[in-house]
């Protein structure tokens, strides 16, 4: 009786909102055509969904062709020269999450090499935050019962790093902040290279209607805590996070605050989760990652090596015909998890198709078509999400439709 009686409570406080860990929520950006709109429908295929946007239609774009950090596409949202506020400078939806108390976020930025700062006053919202409730936030008064915010800011001409929340008795009309910083020292957005960022917020606790003063924000950047505001007060009531918050534009209420240049931010590797286990950007070491030269295989049938046309110079692997394949062994997987497998192909043909597998094509992994590249010179970077079991494997590289050449390939742990 004791054990059904302790099965049911079990039960039960699984189907209560925030008792029980949420599966983390991840976009790689991998899906979808390179060169479209990221709108919502776009969003709500890759299992994300808000109730309204601005700017995503017209102001984002899958960029399959400049940056990425993982695979072989990215994010890309456009701040036009000019121009300030959500509905004409970057894009903003309200990306709904499973109510929970604590949730983390991480995503990479990349700023575009000329980006502005401003024009001669310097202020602006940088990619995803968390919030909840009404999202309380500009100029808003928190009381407790219209929810919180908290977004990644810049500030001043020199891209100084912050994070800007909204909480009951903020001190003045808007939002307070505090900067990033790392040995004592304030932190400074980079332009034209990946960084990434990982919020943690957690909602304060309740007694009798009386918000206790134990909320909690910490930002890490590149893995490494860069602030944390305690003794925080968000709610009276039972709001909980409930959204990453995708809220990035120029402003400031004035166009001092615009860019002197059209500009841009990449976004990259989006995760949120109510377990920090998941984030992989903060254990020790970050994500988990190795790359394997094609020509480095330790076992083949019908392949060729040869001289590379792809950046970097070097050898790659060719003539994939159908049934050819090449296989890599001693692989270690330090943990079992989600992983982004890339691959650097190279191809003339339509219809390509790679297939991955581990143990001698025991456990197969899964197929990814191979696009025509524009020739066997022109090389493009391919992926897809694949589970992976921890310990020692072979991995094989199977031509199911061949046709193509293979520079590298790489596994990332996704969480």
């Amino acid at each position: 009786m004791r054990g059904k009686v302790l099965a049911a409570l079990v039960s039960l406080f699984t189907l209560i909102p925030g008792t029980a860990l949420a599966a983390p929520k991840v976009n790689t950006f991998e899906r979808p055509e390179r060169g479209t709109a990221y709108n919502l429908s776009q969003w709500a295929a890759d299992g994300w969904t808000a109730p309204w946007e601005e700017g995503m239609s017209t102001r984002t774009w899958i960029d399959g062709y400049n940056f990425s950090h993982s695979g072989g596409k990215s994010l890309r949202v456009f701040y036009p020269k000019g121009k300030i506020g959500p509905a004409d400078s970057g894009a903003q939806a309200p990306l709904q999450l499973t109510p929970a108390r604590e949730y983390y976020l991480s995503y990479w930025a990349r700023y575009s090499s000329d980006f502005s700062w401003g024009g001669t006053e310097y202020a602006g919202k940088l990619g995803i935050g968390l919030a909840g409730g009404a999202s309380c936030s500009g100029g808003q008064v928190c009381d407790g019962y219209n929810g919180f915010s908290s977004r990644m800011i810049w500030r001043r001409a020199n891209g100084q790093a912050a994070i800007y929340y909204y909480h009951m008795g903020h001190a003045g009309q808007y939002g307070d902040y505090a900067v990033l910083q790392r040995n004592g020292a304030e932190i400074l957005y980079p332009k034209g290279q990946w960084f990434n960022i990982v919020q943690r917020l957690k909602v304060n606790t309740v007694t009798n209607g009386n918000a206790n003063p134990d909320g909690e924000i910490e930002i890490f950047y590149n893995g490494v805590s860069a602030a944390k505001v305690t003794g925080l007060r968000f709610v009276r009531n039972g709001d909980q996070v409930d959204r990453a918050y995708f809220s990035s534009f120029f402003g400031g209420a004035t166009t001092t605050f615009a860019p002197a240049n059209d500009s841009y931010i990449w976004y990259d590797d989006l995760k949120v989760s109510t377990n920090r286990a998941d984030i992989c950007e903060l254990a020790p070491g970050g994500c988990h990652t190795r790359t394997f030269q094609a020509e480095s295989h330790t076992g083949m049938k019908g392949v060729t090596v040869q001289p590379t046309a792809d950046t970097g110079g070097g050898q790659s692997v060719g003539s994939f015909d159908s049934t050819d394949w090449i296989s890599f062994g001693g692989v270690n997987i330090p943990s079992a998890g989600r992983y982004l497998v890339e691959y650097r192909v190279a191809s003339p043909n339509n219809g390509g198709t790679i297939s991955l597998d581990i143990n001698e094509g025991r456990t197969p992994l899964g197929n990814v078509t191979v696009p025509n590249t524009g020739g066997s010179t022109s090389y493009r970077t391919i992926s897809r999400e694949v589970d992976l079991p921890a310990g020692t494997h072979q991995f094989g590289i199977y031509a199911v439709t061949g046709g193509f050449d293979l520079n590298w390939w790489k596994i990332t742990k996704i969480y």
